[in-house]
């Protein structure tokens, strides 16, 4: 219990006070009095003015950027503003036969200047869009990156990261150098968020829907990054499907991309606000002005507007959202860990135009690639998307993803051990480069009680002093095994293949002993203090546990825990269980009707908001569908907030169970109120 406690109650200090920013997306100012008027938010987006996606007011001297800004400042509304999309201060025209758009810089620096003295802190932030996207559209030809070649001039991961945060450095630079006051908003939507906390983004924004990665999956990568590096994060919410966006109303929006139920719907949007809510997000807003509003009565414009369903879904949202705005801090049990450098990105973006994975958009993945991809679809599933998906106008899986073993973050190889410390457990994916700093970061973080997961093959780098037999609990093979035919020992590693599991010590949560696999391919390892927890059959072991202070190592040995041969993307079953068992150390969960098995097409999310504890479940299916909320700590209340369900108590004082129904493609938001 008091390990569980411990979830409840660790902290994570930010140093802004950034008020909790809710709203739309126009530059008029009859329509940002109506976004006012009509209770969407407190927050304004202004969009860049070189693109048509602007709604029904043009760009021109009279509804310029400062008419704009000072229609926020008169209905004292925060904004913020795009200074452009793309890397780099140049303009570059976008699409299949270039690659990545970039708008190089929107304003001058005279016009900032006049924005900052005439708003003051209502100017919440300078943004600069979709610059991970751009780093991967940009990379795909060689033709597109003869465009930017220094954002290219790379061979290896690490000179990846560099260059890309180079890059970002760059506008950082220049973004803040407009007035002390200016605050920089990268928009990071691929998998490279924790570039943007790290280079010290005063808010790292990210875009949800649209055709970018599993929203999920992109809220695992920024609760990782602010808790890594401490910094805050919001959301855009992006309405554009295949070359549409949703509107109400033809007569108030004639462009040809505003289509009655064209876009994502609302009840898309309405999961994202949600979930990202609860997830920690400060910014939530959503794209374009047309989802928002039509007219109240189409036949006498002058009667003015009305919500249309994304807006009506934004002002449900702020009337929730406004009265609860203290900083939300995720109860998240587990976390997987990455190198600083990895640089992978998912495929099947944007209709497929980005068709593969990559790594920093140029270089290729590789066989450790595939050990987080496809554990990622174990706690993610679907979260890939494949070529259907475009096609068929798949939102879930693909857009969303269930979470079978809960709520878990992403982090970084560069993390501290006083950081690494808030999970009860963590998982090293894919390969890492195990210099001894991070090394003694994993060795502080077990010692003070944590668990942690790791590969042999990701012990392999700097054996003279990876070869820690006191924290593995057992050595590795060493780089060179006798040979009888030869009379003497010759390079490489020892290694025996199986094609079974078999559990040899109990694991909470898994009662099955013995798993038939792919063949696979373990590296020999002699056992020291370690206790074999799984072997292949034959006495080999698959699965080590060593106690090392008050935590303790499991170490795997097959080859990133994957099968052998083939094209190698198969995992094992017996890892994938394990996996899913690591969310049973959390103090609260949610699960399927009488069971601790998942509930089937839920994602969900906790956090501890001032005395309470607040959890966000969404239903992806298009079928109501029934969980409950297993809670294993002193509580006071549970009540419904948001959805027409009710908790319907089942057992226990300290050990509580509540049955919720939720709707298809919806969501409910209960609140559990804690002792002080």
């Amino acid at each position: 219990m008091t390990t569980l406690l411990a979830l409840l109650f660790t902290t994570v200090s930010f140093a802004s006070d950034l008020p909790l920013l809710v709203g739309g997306h126009d530059h008029g100012a009859v329509n940002i009095q109506a976004l006012h008027d009509l209770g969407v938010g407190n927050f304004i987006w202004i969009p860049k003015h070189n693109v048509p996606e602007d709604g029904n007011t043009p760009w021109d001297e009279e509804h310029d950027i400062l008419a704009a800004v000072d229609a926020c400042v008169k209905n004292k509304m925060y904004f913020m503003i795009s200074q452009g999309r793309g890397l780099g201060f140049h303009v570059r025209p976008g699409g299949p036969e270039y690659g990545g758009d970039g708008n190089g810089l929107m304003y001058p620096d005279s016009t900032i200047t006049e924005i900052v003295k005439r708003s003051g802190e209502l100017f919440a932030g300078l943004h600069a869009e979709e610059l991970d996207a751009d780093l991967v559209q940009s990379a795909l030809r060689p033709s597109y990156r003869s465009r930017i070649p220094e954002l290219y001039d790379f061979t290896d991961r690490a000179g990846g990261r560099r260059c890309f945060e180079t890059e970002l450095l760059k506008l950082k630079r220049h973004y803040k150098g407009y007035a002390p006051s200016v605050k920089f908003w990268p928009n990071l939507c691929i998998t490279y968020h924790h570039c943007g906390f790290r280079i010290g983004a005063d808010l790292v924004i990210a875009e949800l829907l649209e055709h970018l990665p599993t929203t999920e999956l992109q809220l695992a990568y920024l609760r990782g990054g602010a808790r890594q590096f401490g910094g805050d994060w919001g959301v855009w919410v992006s309405p554009w499907y295949a070359g549409q966006i949703p509107c109400e109303d033809k007569k108030l929006w004639p462009a040809s991309y505003a289509v009655p139920g064209g876009g994502h719907s609302a009840s898309s949007f309405r999961r994202c606000l949600y979930l990202a809510y609860v997830s920690g997000a400060r910014v939530l807003t959503s794209q374009c002005i047309e989802p928002l509003l039509s007219y109240k009565d189409p036949s006498d414009p002058s009667k003015g507007y009305k919500l249309a369903a994304w807006g009506q879904e934004l002002k449900n949202f702020w009337d929730y959202a406004k009265n609860h705005q203290e900083r939300m801090d995720p109860i998240i049990p587990f976390a997987l860990l990455v190198d600083k450098d990895n640089g992978w990105a998912p495929g099947h973006l944007w209709g497929d135009w980005i068709e593969h994975e990559s790594v920093w958009g140029k270089l290729s993945t590789d066989r450790a690639d595939k050990m987080l991809s496809r554990y990622l679809d174990v706690l993610l599933p679907g979260y890939g998307r494949d070529k259907d998906c475009w096609k068929n106008k798949t939102i879930y899986p693909g857009y969303f993803a269930s979470t079978p073993a809960g709520p878990f973050d992403i982090v970084s190889s560069d993390i501290s051990a006083e950081r690494l410390s808030h999970y009860r457990a963590v998982v090293v994916m894919a390969d890492v480069d195990m210099t001894r700093e991070l090394l003694n970061t994993l060795r502080s973080y077990v010692s003070a009680g944590g668990t942690l997961y790791i590969n042999v093959d990701q012990m392999r780098h700097h054996e003279d002093f990876v070869q820690d037999a006191e924290f593995l609990g057992a050595t590795i093979g060493m780089s060179s095994f006798y040979v009888g035919w030869v009379g003497g020992h010759v390079p490489g590693r020892k290694v025996i293949s199986g094609n079974k599991i078999v559990r040899k010590l109990p694991i909470d949560g898994i009662e099955q002993k013995e798993f038939s696999e792919p063949w696979f391919v373990t590296q020999d390892v002699q056992v020291k203090t370690a206790e074999v927890v799984a072997d292949d059959g034959n006495g080999n072991p698959v699965l080590l546990r060593n106690r090392f202070g008050k935590g303790a190592v499991y170490l795997s040995t097959p080859e990133y825990m994957m099968e052998g041969y083939n094209d190698f993307s198969r995992t094992l079953n017996f890892f994938k269980a394990v996996l899913l068992t690591l969310g049973r150390i959390s103090p609260v969960m949610v699960t399927a009707p009488d069971s601790d098995l998942p509930a089937s097409d839920i994602s969900w999310v906790a956090s501890r908001q001032a005395n309470s504890v607040v959890i966000c479940i969404a239903n992806h299916s298009k079928n109501t569908s029934k969980a409950e909320i297993a809670w294993r700590a002193p509580f006071v209340e549970c009540k419904v907030e948001v959805g027409s369900a009710k908790a319907e108590r089942k057992n226990g004082l300290d050990n509580a169970r509540w049955e919720i129904t939720v709707p298809g493609e919806d969501i409910v938001v209960v609140r559990i109120t804690i002792p002080d």
